[in-house]
């Protein structure tokens, strides 16, 4: 069966969550239309990363992954084998939610004060990420960081997020010093 055949037939099925479990079940096919899968996404870069992110609809979820990841249009989408690429999509959804768990140990908790000056209206998103990769790396031009591996743009969150801890816990020992 066809991605378009499924589709199409998906619009009137009764059984959604019985398939949606089935779907899950799919193994990562090797290849689709003759293109080889990665093995990982540590190689995306961090724009395709932010549009496997944009995914808000079934359809979106059989049809982004194939286009952001393998260049794939809806039509060559829609002529594949619906196991492949349901099989594709289903990897790519459990690959980009460990790159997300990633990105997750770079938040540092906030202090009691920084809640009180209000940090956590300082959360600008996706948009927000990019610009910190910018204005760290010198970078004017925020299309550029598109570009970058997503692994760099998590490193140099991970190694801030670290320098704040080390940061606070040497001013907690210079303040127990000075009672």
């Amino acid at each position: 069966m066809t991605v378009k055949e499924f589709l199409i037939l998906s619009e009137v099925a009764s059984n959604v969550t019985e398939l949606l479990e089935q779907i899950k079940k799919l193994p990562k096919p090797d290849f689709i239309l003759g293109v080889r899968l990665p093995d990982n996404l540590n190689d995306t870069t961090i724009g395709q990363l932010m549009g496997l992110q944009s995914i808000s609809s079934d359809v979106d979820c059989i049809m982004i992954p194939c286009h952001v990841l393998l260049g794939f249009s809806v039509e060559q989408i829609e002529v594949c084998e619906v196991e492949d690429v349901l099989g594709f999509s289903s990897w790519v959804t459990k690959e980009v939610e460990r790159i997300t768990k990633l990105f997750e140990t770079t938040s540092v908790a906030p202090t009691p004060e920084e809640k009180r000056a209000g940090v956590d209206q300082l959360s600008f998103g996706l948009f927000g990420l990019v610009d910190y990769y910018a204005t760290r790396m010198g970078i004017t031009d925020h299309e550029q960081v598109e570009s970058v591996p997503w692994v760099r743009v998590y490193k140099c969150l991970d190694m801030d997020a670290e320098k704040i801890r080390y940061e606070r816990r040497l001013r907690k020992i210079y303040q127990d010093n000075n009672k």
